[in-house]
């Protein structure tokens, strides 16, 4: 798959790059969904799941990112 089509504006490659390093990170996204569905049931309005948020997308972030950067030219 080239980066660029000759007549056209350059693809992004990040989004499958990414969908491909999101089955490395189901432990992460296990956390996340668990924890997302312990926040449905707070009450107090307090409970959040951003740290969990953040650790699967920084894992999928440290799989793509080199990757990503060897496709920049």
């Amino acid at each position: 798959m080239s980066d660029y089509d000759d007549d056209e504006d350059p693809v992004d490659v990040a989004p499958s790059i990414e969908a491909a390093c999101k089955p490395r990170c189901m432990k992460y996204l296990m956390a996340y969904q668990g924890c997302v569905e312990r926040v449905q049931q707070d009450t107090t309005g307090e409970a959040h799941c951003t740290g969990q948020y953040f650790d699967y997308w920084g894992c999928i972030d440290k799989c793509a990112a080199p990757q990503i950067f060897a496709k920049l030219k």
